[in-house]
């Protein structure tokens, strides 16, 4: 199964931050243990960076981004053309961050590991937290 990461359960998962649900964080350990795929998007790693940079949580980057390149459960994903074309589909998701976010996992066929409510009450995409 494919999974794309949101930037706060990335953040919150490479932290260790009881914030991410037992659930989320078995499935990401599943994944690296297991098999599996943690689609990465280059914006939410843009976003990431964002918020190491601004400390507003504190935590290594780039520890955390060695750690993504170095394990094969982890895919660093690119926003290019195909998914632009469905983030166009997607309706109910205004924020354009979280749109390329649910773009990413719809391309794919993945669920996503998101906090974020518009993105799970959406439709546009089955989710989990």
């Amino acid at each position: 199964m494919n999974y794309v990461l949101d930037t706060h359960a990335l953040i919150w998962y490479f932290t260790g931050s009881k914030k991410l649900s037992h659930k989320a964080k078995e499935v990401i350990d599943d994944c690296i243990s297991k098999g599996g795929k943690l689609l990465v998007p280059t914006i939410v790693l843009s976003e990431t960076l964002d918020i190491a940079e601004k400390g507003k949580v504190e935590f290594d980057f780039q520890d955390m981004y060695q750690l993504i390149n170095d394990n094969t459960a982890f895919q660093i994903i690119g926003f290019g053309a195909s998914i632009f074309h469905e983030t166009l589909e997607i309706r109910d998701i205004k924020e354009i961050h979280d749109r390329i976010i649910a773009a990413t996992a719809r391309f794919y066929s993945a669920d996503v590991i998101t906090k974020d409510r518009i993105i799970r009450s959406s439709g546009e995409v089955e989710s989990l937290f």
